[in-house]
């Protein structure tokens, strides 16, 4: 698995950490995509309510805060591997990596939105949901040479995401607390909090990161509120004011 770090330092999708500050150039990543659809619901597919959501917020980003540059992984249903992701963010200098997902559980009744940051919650977060976020790789044609042997289906590879450091985590974790308390304030849906796992879109990134997990699509209830129009711009408007604060608390008591 140490195959996984060199292969990264020999592309340069690690980098050093600069001084925490506001966000100027944001990397919006829409989850799954192409002929990856992400988790099923009933009704929709995971690829294609991230897709939604992450317009609705480049949206509200470009109109009420223009001085920010806001860069997508994809824009479209296309198929886009993780390290790709990563080049992309990095390609374009961004301060920070927000990616959109949708939560599944073989048990329905789970509900609720969860933030992710790179590591581990011992006793808290089993590997089967880190590895069904990590198998999107397995949709790439060359990914056992892209990722120097890592596999995401085997335990030993999560072992190995639960070993790297994160350089980011303050600012991850600040980032992570505020979208969760905006959409707990909005939507009350239920507060599955700020977790840490190994996914490696978040490692990748080699920038302060989150993955957040809107909702569940597994949930009927919560299926149809988060593929809905209504749903979907209450989840983009709390992601918006997420991080319009973020940027605030830099600025305040200057």
């Amino acid at each position: 698995m140490i195959l996984l770090g060199i292969w990264l330092l020999g592309t340069g999708l690690l980098q050093a950490q600069d001084a925490p500050g506001p966000i100027r150039t944001l990397v919006i990543d829409a989850g799954h995509g192409g002929k990856d659809p992400g988790a099923l619901g009933r009704q929709y597919r995971e690829k294609d309510i991230t897709l939604q959501v992450a317009l609705r917020l480049r949206a509200l980003l470009r109109e009420r805060m223009p001085e920010l540059n806001v860069v997508m992984t994809r824009d479209t249903d296309q198929f886009v591997e993780l390290h790709r992701r990563a080049t992309i963010a990095l390609d374009a200098g961004g301060d920070c990596f927000l990616s959109i997902h949708c939560n599944a559980h073989r048990n329905r009744s789970h509900r609720g939105a969860t933030s992710y940051i790179l590591g581990i919650n011992e006793g808290q977060e089993g590997y089967e949901h880190v590895i069904a976020e990590n198998e999107a790789i397995l949709f790439e044609d060359n990914y056992r040479s892209m990722y120097g042997g890592f596999n995401p289906s085997s335990p030993e590879g999560f072992i190995y995401l639960q070993l790297l450091k994160n350089s980011f985590r303050s600012e991850s974790l600040r980032l992570a607390g505020g979208i969760q308390q905006q959409l707990q304030a909005a939507m009350d849906r239920g507060d599955r909090g700020v977790r840490q796992a190994p996914f490696v879109v978040l490692y990748l990134s080699g920038m302060p990161a989150v993955l957040c997990e809107i909702g569940f699509i597994s949930n009927a209830q919560e299926e149809q509120f988060i593929g809905s129009e209504l749903g979907q711009i209450y989840i983009a408007q709390s992601l918006f004011r997420a991080i319009e604060a973020y940027n605030r608390s830099f600025t305040e008591g200057e």
